[in-house]
């Protein structure tokens, strides 16, 4: 099947996203046996079931649906035997808790990069509840930009239907409840740089230090921002532990990668392996490759995994082949400009245009322009389902672009 006939066949299937996605990785895949960049062959399987959520309608050559749903990139819940790894980490989080049950205040971030799994950590916490104690996990929908928004969005995290007058209510609500661990995911909205939102934040940060002996509070946040967080406004004073989530090493992306495996019940040879092995050799001696061109970013591993996976012809077995990298040279030519507008998406979490102008005090029109053009670059992805656009690094390569701008001084 040629290119052309293969987009053809997919944009058939697939949706808007999943077309400015073919334009790009048909660029940037190389099959290493091809210098003239084509794409490589079943990378259709791949994409459809990663971007426009679908499976090929064709059973020849597509992957299974149970490998697909064992390697979604969703976080998980509390108690999934797909989680591994973390113990460090894990035992971390509860020393702490053991400190806040012993009546002495306690608050905890939970930083990493995007993809690193801080959701799924902070989903698991909510097995170690004991007694009168709940566990509330709340992800912030929205960046608070003044002291009546902070209060609503406290307010929904707290459970208060009604929104409340002042941080004095605020308190005494959140105090009136029953022991509970707030898990507040999504922390790196608070990072802003929008007249008005320093008060905002304050007030977030104080209704935390007021509730606290009587509430564990556990924010989960991206690593840059809560980077420009303690730089900005010494957050890390007023957290009792900060614990850093770093992406997997070798090791554990092995264990990654075998126990989502194990959990689509397929394997990728005849004979299973043996108690000794519990890393299939095929993916065994794939795992330095994957972990060297995912950096140890679990999303961007299973792309690699999932794009290298064959049938074998005489007897339709998946066999995992040689893997095919990226090619992130896109990221060369950007001006000064556009790596600012990137590094201020990382540090930032999301950014609008609205949002973009006041920080490089820009017209409107010129930060629609630079935004969308980084946009069909395919390095930001774009949610159009609220009343603004917003513009995140597109999670897949989110650590590629971070640490090109860490290296470049535009990020740090």
């Amino acid at each position: 099947m040629t290119d052309r006939t293969q987009k053809d066949a997919f944009l058939s299937l697939a949706a808007k996203p999943f077309s400015r996605l073919w334009d790009v990785l048909s660029r940037r895949l190389r099959s290493p046996s091809d210098d003239r960049g084509q794409p490589a062959e079943g990378l259709t399987d791949l994409c459809l079931a990663r971007v426009a959520g679908e499976a090929k309608r064709n059973a020849e050559t597509a992957l299974p649906e149970d490998l697909l749903c064992a390697f979604s990139t969703e976080p998980l819940t509390a108690g999934d035997a797909r989680f591994i790894g973390r113990e460090e980490q894990s035992k971390r989080l509860l020393a702490v808790l053991d400190t806040w049950r012993a009546g002495r205040g306690a608050m905890v971030a939970l930083t990493g990069p995007q993809g690193c799994g801080v959701t799924s950590l902070l989903q698991q916490f909510a097995q170690h509840m004991a007694g009168d104690e709940s566990f509330c996990y709340r992800t912030l929908k929205r960046r608070p930009y003044d002291i009546s928004d902070t209060l609503g969005l406290l307010g929904e995290v707290a459970g208060r239907e009604q929104s409340c007058d002042s941080v004095g209510e605020l308190v005494e609500y959140v105090n009136s409840l029953s022991p509970r661990v707030f898990a507040v995911d999504n922390g790196h909205l608070l990072a802003c740089r929008i007249m008005g939102a320093n008060e905002a934040i304050r007030v977030f940060g104080a209704v935390m230090v007021a509730t606290q002996h009587r509430h564990l509070w556990v924010l989960g946040c991206q690593e840059y921002a809560w980077r420009r967080l303690v730089y900005v406004y010494g957050a890390d004073r007023y957290f009792s532990e900060h614990i850093e989530l770093p992406l997997f090493s070798e090791v554990e992306l092995g264990q990654c990668l075998a126990a989502r495996l194990q959990s689509s019940g397929i394997t990728l040879r005849s004979a299973p392996s043996s108690a000794d092995e519990p890393i299939p050799p095929p993916l065994a001696r794939q795992v330095a490759t994957l972990c060297r061109l995912s950096n140890g970013k679990p999303d961007l591993a299973f792309f690699y995994f999932l794009s290298s996976l064959r049938r074998r012809d005489e007897d339709g077995q998946l066999e995992l082949q040689a893997v095919v990298a990226l090619d992130f040279s896109a990221l060369k030519p950007l001006i000064s400009e556009e790596l600012f507008a990137l590094a201020e998406v990382a540090a930032h979490g999301q950014l609008t245009i609205d949002e973009h102008c006041a920080v490089f005090r820009c017209s409107r029109d010129e930060s629609w322009l630079l935004l969308e053009r980084l946009y069909h670059q395919c390095l930001l992805d774009k949610d159009e389902t609220g009343a603004a656009a917003v513009y995140r690094l597109v999670p897949l390569y989110s650590d590629v672009i971070t640490r090109y701008l860490s290296n470049a001084n535009y990020l740090y």
